[in-house]
């Protein structure tokens, strides 16, 4: 299987992925708590049929769906070196003091500081992408706006410090804002951030005990 055209199908069925996400929606009854999970599988449903309907998997043994969200990626395709497709759900809207209102980011884990060298090691992060899902759902709205695919790099937001961006309490690495044009453009670059941001979270930490435990004292 040739990873490229894959990929290349995929971003080139965008459209279709969008339209028939939407019909999805039309069809079914969703909570805006747990729609980001839900549309996920139906994502996935979409992009096989189509990589089937266009002879790039002709056996169900050349790809592997999660059994969990807990199990990464959502799906393996066996190419050689294997590819790792991750879906992320992100909604433009956010309840805020009982009130709707839009937002520029969806504040989306995408993975701990420590997760990605296991997974890298496994599928290099030249085979690992993002299918990102932009969508905007309040109590009165169900909209599929945008789905976007990309190295997982490309999501990835940097902070103030000009490192990834992250929630220091566990590492979560968050993404970049929706509309943002990406701000790590390769994969060297995202290499070169995460030991940086790592050592920087660690050394945070490591003063904060330090000067807790002295208040203590």
């Amino acid at each position: 299987m040739d990873k490229e055209k894959i990929i290349k199908t995929l971003i080139e069925s965008r459209p279709r992925i969008i339209v028939e996400l939407r019909q999805v929606i039309a069809k079914n009854k969703f909570d805006y708590r747990t729609f980001g999970t839900s549309i996920e599988n139906y994502l996935f449903d979409i992009a096989i049929l189509i990589l089937k309907e266009k002879k790039l998997i002709t056996d169900s043994n050349q790809f592997k769906r999660a059994k969990d969200k807990n199990e990464f990626p959502d799906l393996t395709i066996k190419t050689s070196p294997a590819m790792a497709l991750e879906a992320k759900a992100g909604n433009k809207s956010k309840l805020s003091d009982g009130k709707w209102e839009s937002c520029k980011n969806s504040a989306n884990d995408l993975g701990t500081l420590n997760s990605w060298d296991k997974k890298l090691t496994e599928f290099n992060g030249d085979n690992i992408f993002f299918v990102f899902i932009e969508y905007n759902f309040t109590d009165q709205i169900e909209e599929i706006v945008d789905v976007k695919i990309e190295p997982f790099y490309k999501f990835i937001g940097m902070n103030r410090v000009g490192l990834l961006s992250y929630r220091e309490k566990d590492g979560n690495l968050r993404p970049k804002d929706f509309d943002e044009d990406s701000p790590i453009k390769t994969f060297d670059q995202f290499m070169s951030l995460l030991k940086k941001t790592d050592i920087y979270r660690s050394k945070r930490i490591i003063k904060k005990h330090k000067a807790r435990i002295k208040s203590l004292s």
